[in-house]
């Protein structure tokens, strides 16, 4: 009110807002038919890759058999991901 008074105001007025707000929309939560498709392919590829990994690892010494595990871990994630991505399609 003050600037007003004193005719420091030009006729045109701006105001600028520095308000910050956290983000929803991350890229976990934001799906484009694109992107699922895409999604979809990498989780199809990354299983492949580790089934192919699995079949070294039966042919290695007993170290593969902590390997054979891990692999089997990430495989079952990327399944648990890939059904909840068939369930948003």
């Amino acid at each position: 009110m003050l600037c007003r008074r004193l005719d420091l105001f030009a006729e045109a007025l701006v105001a600028i807002d520095g308000s910050k707000f956290k983000a929803v929309n991350n890229r976990d939560r934001n799906f484009t038919p694109a992107k699922m498709q895409r999604r979809l392919e990498q989780i199809d590829q990354s299983i492949a890759r580790y089934l192919g990994q699995l079949d070294r690892a039966d042919d290695e010494e007993p170290v593969a058999a902590a390997t054979s595990e891990r692999l089997n871990d990430k495989i079952a994630a990327l399944r648990e991901e890939l059904a909840q991505l068939k369930v948003l399609v």
